[in-house]
C-alpha cells in the first residue's frame, strides 16, 4: 500500500493529465448534458494545485479548456441546451476562466501553507536543539547556583561573623574612647577636623571642700560611691551647657567651654553651668562644699600625649582660673575681669575686696550691725543708713558699705559728708579690690557671681504697672522651666527672653479674658516657643549680617523640633504645642512652617509672636543694642501693616503697655480681636 502510495505521488503528473484525457472523452461522449458536468473538472484541478503546485494547475486548466473546446468545436450539438453557439462559448469561457482562477488561489495557498510547514518544521527543529540546548544550559546553571550559593553563604556567614566581631571591637574602642574624651573630641579625631590652636575659651575649675578629712573617715566604696554620685551630678550639668569635661583630679574638676566646638558665648555657658552646679550640689544634699573659678582668655588647645593622648587647655588663663577657684570661698562662684565683662549684663555679680589690712568681723560687731538692721527695718532714714554703711565697712564687708551709703545718699542726695565717705570708700575699694594671685606678676579683678538676673524686673520691657499687677499671679500659676530653657538661651545670649514672652502673652491673654486653661496654655506656650532653637547651628544664631537661602531653612526648622523636643520630654499638652508650632506663622500666610494665615493661626500663637518680636527688639543682644520701647512697638506696626502680625492684636498690646487707650477704644479693640 505504501509502495502503491509512493508511485503515485511520484507521477501524479503524468496520472493528472490521463485523468482529465479520460475525463474530457468520457463526458464528450458518454453524458448527454456536457455542460452540467463541466464543474467535474474543479476536482483535478484542485487535487493539482493542493500537491503538484500553482504552475502545474495553471497548465491542467488550460489543457482542459482546450480540450473542452476542441470538442465544442467539432461536436457543438452535443453542447447545447436551447441556447445560441456564442452563448455556449460565452459560458465555457466563464467556466474556464473560473477553473483557471480556481486552480491559482488553491495552488497559491497550498504554497504557502507548505512554506509555513516548511518554516515551521524548520523552527521546530531548531526549537528542538535550542531546547536541548537550554536544558543541558539550565542544568549546568542550576548546579552552577548552587554551588554559588553555598560559597555566598558560606562568605556571607564569614562575612556577618567578621562585621559583628568589628563592630565589637568598634563599640569597645568607642566607649573606652568616650569614657575619656569628649564625645565632640572623638568625632573631630574620625573626621581629622581637630585642630591645635590658641583660641579664647573659658576655663572653670571645681572642687570640694574637706573631701580628704571625708575620704579619710569612711570605708573607701561609700566614699568611692558618693564621689561617682556628686561626678555624675555635675557631669550632666556641664554636658547640658556644652563643655568640655577636660579631666577629673581627685574630686576635681577642669572643663573648658568654647572648646572643640566653638560657641561664641561661652563665657555665660560656663557661668550658668557653674550656678547650676552649686544648685544642684545643695539640691542633692551631699556633705560637702564646693569651689568654683572661672576664667576667660586664650590658651593653647589641641592634644596632647604620644599614645596615650588628652584633648586638654595650656597656657596663663589655665593657671588664673586654677588660683581662683582655690581663692573662691566654698558655695560660691567666681570669675575674673574678661569672664566678668561678658556676663555682667546677664547676672548680678559683686566684687571680690581682700586686703592684707582686712577686718576681721568680730562677734560684737556682727550683733551691732544685727541690731541697726531691726531699726532700719523699722525706719529707713539717712542716719540709719550712714550708721550700717559705716560698721560694714569697718567689717570689710565693703559691698554692703556702698549700698547703704547709696540708700544714704537717695535720702538726702546733697549730703557732702555721705558723699565724701563714699568716695573715700570708693578709692579705697579700687585699690584693695586687686586680688594677689600666686605666680601673677599683675594682681586680678576678681567677682563673685550671685544669681541670674531676673529680665521682669527690667522697667524698660515691663511697665512697673503691669510687674506689680501680673508677678505674684504668674508665678504662682506655673514654675519657670529654666533648667531646660536657659541651656538653649546661652546659646545665643538671650537669657530671659522667653520669661518675658511669656509673661506678656499672660498679660493680653488675660486682658481678651481667655477661660483660665487658655491662659496657662499660652503661658507656658511662651516660656517653650524657642526650646528647637538647639537644632540652629550656633554659629547663625549669633550672626550679625543677613541669612541667606539655605540658613533661613535651618531657621525654619526649629518650630517643629521644638514639638519633637517637648514629645520627648512628656508634653501632651496639643493646645500649648500647636501653639509653638505655629508661633512663626504670618498674618498674610508668609511664615511658616505651615504657611497659616489670618484666623487660621491660633490666637495664643498669634498672640505669642507679638510679645517675641516686642522682647527680641527691647533686649540687649551681644550684636546690637536694645530698642528703647516706643521704637520697637512703632517698628512692629509697620510690620503688622505689611502682613506681619495681626493689626488689631499689635494695637491692643500697644494700648496695654502705654495705657493710652480709652475704655471704650479698648472694648472696641477686643471685640475685634476676638471675632
Amino acid at each position: 500500500m505504501l509502495i502503491l502510495k509512493s508511485y503515485l505521488l511520484r507521477n501524479f503528473e503524468q496520472l493528472f493529465i490521463l485523468i482529465i484525457l479520460l475525463s474530457v472523452s468520457s463526458i464528450v461522449y458518454f453524458i448527454p448534458h456536457k455542460l452540467a458536468f463541466l464543474s467535474f473538472f474543479f476536482i483535478p484541478i484542485l487535487l493539482a494545485a493542493s500537491y503538484l503546485g500553482t504552475k502545474q494547475a495553471i497548465l491542467g486548466a488550460l489543457f482542459s479548456i482546450i480540450m473542452v473546446s476542441v470538442y465544442a468545436f467539432y461536436f457543438p450539438q452535443k453542447f447545447y441546451v436551447n441556447n445560441a453557439e456564442l452563448d455556449l462559448f460565452a459560458r465555457i469561457m466563464v467556466w474556464g476562466g473560473f477553473l483557471i482562477l480556481s486552480g491559482s488561489v488553491v495552488g497559491y495557498l497550498n504554497k504557502q501553507l507548505k512554506e509555513k510547514l516548511l518554516e515551521a518544521s524548520k523552527m521546530s527543529s531548531e526549537l528542538n536543539e535550542n531546547t536541548e540546548l537550554l536544558n543541558k544550559t539550565t542544568s549546568e546553571l542550576i548546579e552552577f547556583t548552587n554551588e554559588f550559593d553555598k560559597k555566598v553563604a558560606e562568605r556571607t556567614c564569614n562575612l556577618e561573623k567578621s562585621k559583628r566581631e568589628i563592630e565589637v571591637h568598634k563599640h569597645k574602642i568607642e566607649d573606652a574612647l568616650y569614657s575619656t574624651m569628649d564625645a565632640a573630641v572623638v568625632k573631630l579625631m574620625i573626621e581629622k577636623r581637630l585642630r591645635t590652636e590658641k583660641r579664647r575659651i573659658s576655663i572653670l575649675f571645681c572642687d570640694l571642700v574637706s573631701f580628704t578629712l571625708y575620704s579619710e573617715k569612711h570605708h573607701a566604696e561609700v566614699v568611692i560611691t558618693d564621689l561617682n554620685n556628686y561626678l555624675a551630678s555635675m557631669e550632666t550639668i556641664l554636658l547640658l551647657y556644652n563643655a568640655h569635661i577636660d579631666k577629673y583630679v581627685g574630686d576635681g574638676i577642669m572643663a573648658e567651654f568654647g572648646a572643640p566646638i566653638d560657641y561664641e558665648r561661652h563665657a555665660l555657658l560656663s557661668v550658668m553651668a557653674a550656678l547650676k552646679m552649686q544648685e544642684q550640689l545643695n539640691h542633692d544634699n551631699f556633705p560637702w562644699k564646693m569651689r568654683i573659678g572661672i576664667a576667660t582668655g586664650e590658651p593653647i588647645i589641641g592634644l596632647i600625649g604620644h599614645k596615650r593622648q588628652s584633648y586638654t587647655a595650656l597656657g596663663d588663663v589655665v593657671n588664673l582660673a586654677s588660683r581662683i577657684e582655690n581663692l573662691c570661698i566654698p558655695g560660691e562662684v567666681t570669675i575674673d575681669k574678661d569672664t566678668y565683662e561678658e556676663i555682667k549684663d546677664y547676672f548680678d555679680v559683686e566684687s571680690i575686696y581682700i586686703s592684707n589690712n582686712k577686718n576681721q568681723m568680730s562677734q560684737a560687731l556682727a550683733k551691732e550691725i544685727e541690731a541697726e538692721l531691726i531699726l532700719w527695718q523699722q525706719e529707713k532714714s539717712v542716719k540709719q543708713a550712714s550708721i550700717l554703711a559705716m560698721l560694714y565697712e569697718q567689717g570689710g564687708q565693703y559691698n554692703k558699705a556702698k549700698d547703704f551709703y547709696t540708700y544714704a545718699l537717695e535720702f538726702d542726695p546733697t549730703n557732702s559728708d555721705i558723699k565724701i565717705k563714699f568716695a573715700e570708700l570708693a578709692l579705697k575699694t579700687e585699690h584693695i579690690k586687686e586680688v594677689p594671685i600666686k605666680g601673677r606678676i599683675k594682681p586680678s579683678h576678681l567677682y563673685k557671681v550671685i544669681a541670674v538676673k531676673n529680665p521682669l524686673y527690667d522697667q524698660e520691657i515691663i511697665p512697673k504697672s503691669l510687674f506689680n499687677l501680673y508677678f505674684n499671679e504668674i508665678e504662682r500659676l506655673i514654675k519657670y522651666p529654666e533648667d531646660i530653657i536657659l541651656p538653649v538661651e546661652c546659646l545665643d545670649a538671650s537669657i530671659g527672653h522667653s520669661r518675658i514672652v511669656g509673661f506678656l502673652a499672660y498679660i493680653i491673654a488675660d486682658k481678651l479674658n481667655l477661660p483660665d486653661q487658655d491662659k496657662k496654655d499660652i503661658l507656658e506656650a511662651g516660656y517653650l516657643a524657642d526650646i528647637g532653637k538647639s537644632i540652629i547651628p550656633h554659629h547663625l544664631l549669633n550672626r550679625k549680617g543677613s541669612l541667606n537661602k539655605d540658613e533661613f531653612t535651618e531657621i525654619f526648622k526649629h518650630p517643629r523640633e521644638g514639638l519633637r523636643k517637648l514629645k520627648s520630654m512628656g508634653y501632651q499638652n496639643i493646645s500649648m504645642l500647636e501653639i509653638i508650632e505655629c508661633h512663626h506663622e504670618y498674618f498674610d500666610g508668609s511664615g511658616y512652617p505651615k504657611g497659616l494665615s489670618g484666623s487660621n493661626i491660633p490666637l495664643g500663637a498669634r498672640i505669642v509672636a507679638v510679645t517675641e518680636a516686642y522682647t527680641s527688639l527691647t533686649s540687649r543682644r551681644p550684636y546690637r543694642e536694645r530698642w528703647e520701647s516706643h521704637a520697637a512697638i512703632s517698628e512692629l506696626k509697620k510690620h503688622a501693616e505689611n502682613g506681619k502680625f495681626d493689626p488689631e492684636l499689635m494695637q491692643l498690646f500697644e494700648h496695654i503697655l502705654f495705657n493710652n487707650a480709652s475704655d471704650i477704644e479698648f472694648k472696641t479693640l477686643l471685640k475685634k480681636v476676638m471675632n
